[in-house]
């Protein structure tokens, strides 16, 4: 699992402050209007001197605004060869190398694969219209979904067995075919049952032991829900006793 920590390492955005991350954030968009009015003779450089983007703060503009860019394609899921090609023309507009370009890009694509997952996951399993979409964003970043997969629960591991809690429970517990359905959606993923239940037992025995003040309000809000973490937790320690 060592990848998994220079996977994560190398896809950590550098975290600004609030406001001067919203200042950035507003010259990248401002930037992004310069460069589709210039098209082929838009220069960074010129554009950052006329919006009055300060010295220090432009190597976080060009990333800012080449994820703005990122964000938009990723909206259907997938990066398609025109797509590419577009890309490859806004990374020499902004000066980019390609390795940090590729950086970016695998950065904004895993954060779009694990808000998806997260979203999709909410109901206990996936459907094969989100299957396809998380396969879709794993193969325009030339990754499986088994490591992007891998890389969100060695992160959040807990808040998607909170969300699980919430999508699989019926009265309290978890039925044998939600469990089921669910070990079949990350199974198509790439993670056999063994697998899922070895990342997530500690994840589901912290949360189980926790206090309240340790769980998501938004997510794990009574004792209902501790419940199911718990009736989780008896299912991955009984699973691990077959291995």
């Amino acid at each position: 699992m060592g990848w998994v920590q220079d996977w994560l390492q190398a896809t950590t955005c550098a975290v600004l402050g609030p406001q001067r991350e919203e200042q950035v954030r507003h010259l990248a968009r401002r930037m992004a209007g310069c460069m589709r009015r210039e098209g082929k003779f838009f220069n960074f450089n010129e554009a950052a001197s006329y919006l009055g983007v300060p010295e220090e703060d432009r190597p976080i503009v060009k990333e800012r605004l080449y994820e703005l860019t990122l964000r938009y394609v990723l909206e259907d899921y997938q990066i398609t060869e025109k797509d590419r090609a577009g890309l490859h023309w806004i990374a020499r507009g902004l000066g980019l190398s390609e390795e940090q370009a590729h950086r970016i890009e695998l950065r904004v694509g895993r954060r779009v694969f694990e808000e998806y997952l997260a979203f999709a996951i909410a109901g206990g399993y996936l459907d094969a219209e989100e299957l396809g979409q998380l396969r879709a964003v794993a193969g325009s970043l030339g990754m499986t979904s088994r490591h992007l997969l891998l890389g969100y629960l060695a992160e959040s591991g807990e808040q998607f067995l909170m969300r699980l809690a919430t999508g699989m429970a019926e009265n309290g517990q978890v039925s044998d075919a939600a469990w089921h359905r669910f070990l079949g959606s990350v199974h198509a993923l790439g993670l056999a049952e063994e697998e899922i239940v070895r990342v997530l037992r500690l994840q589901a025995r912290r949360l189980a032991e926790a206090g309240p003040s340790r769980l998501d309000p938004e997510l794990v809000a009574d004792e209902t829900s501790r419940q199911v973490i718990r009736h989780l937790l008896d299912r991955f320690e009984s699973t691990r006793k077959k291995e």
